[in-house]
């Protein structure tokens, strides 16, 4: 979804513009730090808050569990890879 930015208003003198830039820019810093909060607060929670199903699996696993699944079949393929 993109956002179209607001209207750039008229100004009386260019203090006035830069004012109101600097209002913008500091309303967009804002922003991001309380996104990177958000984003740094669910990435605190853990592996565990992220399940994924893996097919052929009955249940879910978290992100440790998937990890070590993968580079356990790639090791088992590789080994195969190796003895021929």
């Amino acid at each position: 979804m993109t956002q179209t930015p607001p209207a750039v208003p008229e100004f009386e003198s260019y203090e006035e513009e830069l004012e109101w830039r600097f209002g913008k820019i500091a309303e967009s810093i804002k922003t991001l730090a309380e996104r990177s909060q958000q984003t740094e607060a669910f990435l605190k929670r853990g592996a565990d808050m992220i399940q994924y199903k893996i097919p052929g699996h009955t249940e879910y696993s978290n992100l440790r569990q998937i990890f070590d699944d993968l580079y356990s079949r790639i090791n088992t393929l590789e080994e195969k890879l190796n003895r021929d």
